[in-house]
């Protein structure tokens, strides 16, 4: 802060009153000498204009809340002879208003010129601070000093909106009782959720069926199931059938063995017994509907994700399909979120009664199986949070089992547990929003979908006229958490199993795949005609703010255009060879492979329609600002993108990599570069949208091989370049060597496209801050680190060789959260540094994990993109 700052009364030039330092602060705005003066015990409420309304006039509300907590007198007039209220309700300042009427200003108080804050808010249009000022008890009744009501000053200025909300509020005579509502009591407002995933076949919507069971349909349930087991063949040769069948299926395949699953997302609010109201999502095991799942798939405390496996399949595919699903839950949810932010996760191992397992005394099935599968996948996916300890086994069919009342014991735990973090959440708007959804869904059954503002001027039509636009937020998201409505984007869905079954679940079924346009493409009328249940425009505006689609305009002509519907092949001569403008010597060649860490499978094919949409929008907003020449050809699993003479392919290759390659004539290093660059950017956006907790690996792909149109080109891993970073005294100087061509390629080669300059754009990945490594990296290190290793290797010993002192590692100790999700954030040390200690302490898992998932550079620069 300067010295010549004074707290003392400087003169006005005018000549009329002294003005404070703290005053000419209010006036220019300046929030650091806001502070200085109130940390300096500046008088707050000094000359006939103070401050505060000095802030107001000038309408800066950051200032004003601060003196508000410093303790301005906000009941003082300013020169003019109006309060704070006053010139807030006038300028429609509604966090002002809200946090006065909080303070306890009065509601009343006239101006000099006889208006009061409720006049001055309905003169100038401000419906919010009016619905502020009723809620907060000021007399909707009240008039000016020339004897008349805000409602008729509203109507004489224009604002019938405030006039017919103040004479609806004098009508109803509900203005207390719809404030009352706005209060939140002392109620908890928590519902859980219980999310089940697993693979066609699994049990999942029997487990469903018996936790909504009853006592008399539980009895009914589990003498069907006691039938169905009786009457089961036990011939030698029925058994081989059935080895045969389930060998078929016994691997991580997704399809249905029959056509009895359920369809996309069922979604049911029910009342489990001991337990209360859960909201129990059933996911299809189609992968047809994999691509929406992270919709639904949010990390909260709230819910329990049960993954299911069938205890007849062998092991080996018991642990596949479980570290599947586990790896598919963690991709979609963020990885640098508290561990108390996310649900717990439990394995529940099912057909238990078709297995050679042993029922106990008091009716629970011991399987050694299903623990053995939770043990192998704890070992291959160590950075999992909140994963349970112990797998359920169930026979899905018995709701009174044991294993139930295990599974309900957990939910109700969960219950007990979290009902005291949201003491105080429920509100009367909440209950009464509830009782009146069931109106709402009838009146809207055929298309339950509002926008965000209908949505509000029906709440406030029928529900309470009173509710702010922050108490419809705040609402929205209640309902959202706890399966009410699902609100994407500025659209509501009022029946979320709809939303699931009867749309998501039609339209991304096999069999609308199977007759959907070939090309992915359609107009609204070609779309109606495939789709009549409901309007065409609406449905496609939510399947675009689902990302399942994106509207194109072709030569003024609207279409939507459906990566996932896309079933055309790949044309031939797409990446022709012998196209003249790439095939000379020094045409450029580079490109990327990108790859899921060791140990996962399948995990791009439900993520590759997103990102073909994301280059569709790339394509069209380059095609708007006129940048360049773009051209976007798209097929199943494929894209290229041409860029005046740049080209590329983006393709995804035996489900398990995306392969980017780019090529352009001589002389466009640079162009190639950054075209690449904004690819895998484009890229990146699309996988961080739909999973950003997935680790990804960039696999180098030899330009050599590439230029020579190799049909396997040799890729240089991730983890070797690193290597050979950290080893160099000079990263431009790296060599690798290709086995394939028995030739060396250089990093200015494979990374630059041969242009040296390049370099001063580009940060490499060694020399960057641990800061700089993404969230999935730091949580695989956190699964590797956190527990205590028995030589004592672990995150402890690790900050001590990051020089952290005793204090800061004392400080790290008492955290409750992961203790190596602390240490990466504090640490000042470059990726490189880490490396090397790790190195020291002899922990190569997590070395790997570094060398392979560490970003191997970034652009600084991109001006010549």
């Amino acid at each position: 802060m300067s010295g010549s700052l004074s707290r003392g009364p400087s003169y006005s030039p005018a000549g009329s009153f002294e003005n404070t330092a703290l005053q000419f602060a209010a006036r220019r705005g300046s929030i650091e000498q806001i502070r200085y003066l109130i940390e300096s015990g500046a008088d707050l409420d000094a000359g006939p204009d103070p401050a505060l309304h000095l802030a107001l006039h000038k309408q800066n509300v950051f200032i004003a809340h601060l003196l508000l907590q410093a303790g301005a007198d906000f009941e003082c007039r300013d020169s003019h002879g109006d309060y704070p209220i006053h010139i807030a309700c006038t300028l429609g300042l509604l966090d002002i208003v809200h946090t006065l009427c909080s303070l306890g200003c009065s509601v009343e108080v006239a101006n000099q010129k006889g208006l009061s804050p409720l006049h001055l808010a309905a003169k100038n249009g401000h419906i919010p601070v009016v619905r502020c000022l009723c809620a907060s008890g000021c007399n909707i009744d009240i008039r000016n000093s020339d004897n008349i009501k805000a409602d008729i000053t509203a109507l004489k200025y224009g604002h019938n909106d405030i006039a017919e909300l103040l004479d609806r509020l004098r009508v109803t005579g509900q203005r207390d009782a719809f404030a009352r509502q706005l209060v939140p009591t002392s109620k908890s407002a928590l519902r859980l959720s219980l999310r089940l995933l697993g693979h066609c076949g699994v049990g999942k919507t029997s487990v469903v069926k018996s936790l909504g069971a009853g006592l008399f349909s539980s009895l009914f349930r589990r003498s069907s199931s006691l039938q169905s087991n009786k009457s089961r063949p036990s011939s030698p040769i029925n058994t081989q059938i059935e080895m045969d069948v389930t060998s078929r299926q016994n691997s991580l395949s997704f399809e249905s063995p029959a056509n009895n699953g359920t369809n996309g997302i069922s979604v049911q609010n029910m009342s489990i017994s001991n337990v209360g109201d859960v909201t129990v999502y059933d996911f299809s095991g189609q992968e047809s509907y994999f691509s929406v799942y992270h919709h639904f798939l949010w990390p909260t405390p709230y819910s329990l994700t049960a993954i299911l496996f069938n205890l007849e399949d062998p092991p080996t595919t018991q642990v596949q399909q479980v570290c599947f699903w586990l790896n598919f839950i963690l991709a979609r949810e963020s990885a640098d979120l508290p561990t108390a932010e996310y649900g717990q996760i439990v394995l529940i191992g099912t057909h238990v009664d078709l297995t050679r397992a042993v029922k106990t005394q008091n009716g629970e099935w011991l399987s050694p199986d299903a623990q053995k599968t939770l043990e192998s996948v704890r070992k291959m996916v160590p950075h999992a949070p909140n994963l349970m300890s112990h797998a359920l086994v169930v026979d899905c069919n018995v709701p009174a089992s044991y294993a139930f009342k295990q599974l309900k014991s957990i939910l109700s735990n969960m219950r007990q547990e979290l009902i005291q973090q949201t003491v105080g959440t429920w509100t009367g708007l909440l209950e009464a929003s509830l009782t009146w959804l069931a109106t709402l869904q009838k009146d809207y059954e055929q298309f339950p979908v509002l926008t965000r503002p209908v949505f509000a001027e029906i709440l406030r039509c029928q529900v309470n006229l009173l509710a702010s636009d922050d108490h419809i937020d705040e609402l929205l998201q209640q309902l959202h958490s706890m399966g009410e409505v699902f609100c994407i984007q500025d659209l509501v869905v009022i029946s979320v199993p709809w939303l699931g079954v009867q749309l998501i679940g039609e339209l991304l079924s096999n069999h609308f795949l199977l007759h959907a346009r070939v090309t992915g493409v359609y107009t609204t009328d070609d779309f109606q005609a495939s789709y009549n249940q409901c309007d065409a425009l609406g449905v496609l505006d939510l399947l675009e703010a689902l990302d399942v689609c994106i509207q194109c305009d072709i030569d003024g002509e609207i279409e939507y255009e459906f990566p996932i519907y896309n079933h055309m092949e790949t044309l031939e001569g797409l990446w022709d060879s012998r196209d003249p403008r790439y095939s000379i010597k020094d045409s450029k060649y580079g490109g990327v492979r990108l790859y899921t860490p060791p140990g996962t499978l399948h995990l791009f094919k439900s993520v590759f329609p997103h990102l073909q949409v994301e280059l569709r929008k790339v394509s069209m907003q380059l095609y708007t600002n006129n940048d360049s020449d773009t051209d976007l050809y798209q097929w199943y699993m494929g894209s290229k993108l041409c860029a005046n003479e740049l080209e590329s392919l983006i393709t995804l290759e035996e489900d398990e990599y995306i392969e980017i390659k780019v090529r352009g004539p001589n002389d466009t290093s640079v162009q190639c570069f950054y075209f690449l660059d904004n690819i895998l950017k484009t890229i990146e956006q699309a996988l961080f949208k739909v999973c950003p907790g997935l680790m990804i690996e960039k696999h180098v792909m030899s330009s050599q091989d590439l230029k020579a149109h190799c049909d396997e080109p040799f890729c240089y891993e991730p983890q070797s370049i690193s290597t050979s970073m950290l080893e160099a005294e000079s990263t431009l100087d790296i060599t690798l060597f290709n086995p394939i061509r028995e030739k060396h390629e250089t990093i200015v080669e494979l990374i630059m496209f041969g242009n040296v300059e390049l370099a001063s754009n580009m940060h490499w990945g060694c020399v960057s801050k641990v800061q700089d490594l993404s969230g999935p990296v730091k949580l695989k290190l956190c699964g590797l680190l956190d527990p205590p290793e028995k030589h004592g290797r672990d995150w402890c010993l690790l900050a001590l060789k990051l020089g952290l002192c005793q204090e800061k590692i004392a400080a790290l100790d008492s955290q409750h959260s992961s203790h190596t999700m602390r240490l990466l954030t504090t640490a000042d040390c470059s990726i490189g540094a880490l490396v090397s200690s790790l190195h020291e302490l002899d922990r190569e898992d997590a070395v790997e994990v570094l060398l392979r998932s560490a970003p191997l550079f970034r652009v600084i620069e991109s001006s010549n993109s």
